[in-house]
């Protein structure tokens, strides 16, 4: 009678000692296999990668910095450009008027086409591109807009701010633009102004839409090759400021 009641507790002692013991190996383990990890992480893009992380390659392709194009605005006494390297103008202009700036002893006869000495020499369009070219110096920040600083009128005068134009466009819409906008101040306070060359698609005959530009000489000046205002777009723009 008592060998059974023996058995049972010899065979429950057994059931708790291998208990005990296949828990203290599995906890032995998963230390083993945590401080392995801790001393081999898993490589960058496995799924074991905690996100968010910045991968390694990233610092590694990035140790000698990255190309700079240029885009980055440029700022002036009182216009802003951001500049395109590769075609050599302004990709935009902005800039602010108001009727206290719009008058002044600044005079344009003292300013001279230049580079801008902001912008090194591989990137900057040249006087001697508009040589025998067809096309003007065009602003886009206007000198007559600056005449209350030499400084800020001198600086419209940087290649950085000027686009190849057509002439009777430059001295004929394009400066009557010009003035509307001054003529804003007389009712206005401040003005805001933006300005940049549109590069637009032009149909050929074939039906196919295509963008054409002339290059000016050898530095890659690029200007659309049609560049036309009229009486209609004027007025539009008159009636869409005010």
């Amino acid at each position: 009678m008592m060998a059974e009641p023996l058995r049972s507790r010899l065979a429950r002692s057994r059931f708790w000692g291998g208990f005990v013991c296949g828990a203290a190996l599995g906890v032995a383990a998963s230390g083993l296999v945590a401080a392995r990890l801790r001393e081999d992480p898993p490589p960058p893009g496995s799924p074991s990668e905690p996100r968010g992380e910045e991968p390694a390659t990233e610092s590694v392709l990035g140790k000698y910095g990255f190309p700079v194009d240029g885009t980055q605005n440029r700022y002036y006494t009182n216009h802003v450009l951001s500049y395109d390297q590769a075609k050599r103008v302004p990709r935009w202009v902005i800039e602010h008027i108001s009727k206290l700036k719009t008058v002044g002893n600044a005079d344009r006869k003292h300013c001279k086409f230049r580079p801008d000495p902001g912008i090194p020499p591989l990137f900057s369009a040249m006087n001697e591109d508009y040589v025998g070219s067809g096309w003007s110096r065009g602003h886009m920040a206007p000198a007559g807009d600056n005449k209350y600083s030499p400084k800020a009128m001198a600086e419209t005068f940087y290649l950085s701010n000027i686009v190849p134009q057509n002439y009777e466009n430059n001295a004929g819409f394009w400066n009557r633009m010009e003035m509307y906008c001054r003529e804003l101040t007389e009712r206005f306070e401040d003005v805001w102004i933006v300005s940049g060359p549109l590069t637009l698609p032009q149909s050929d005959e074939d039906g196919k839409k295509r963008v054409i530009y002339q290059v000016l000489l050898g530095l890659n000046v690029g200007y659309p090759l049609k560049l036309s205002w009229n009486e209609d777009l004027l007025d539009f723009v008159k009636n869409s400021c005010c």
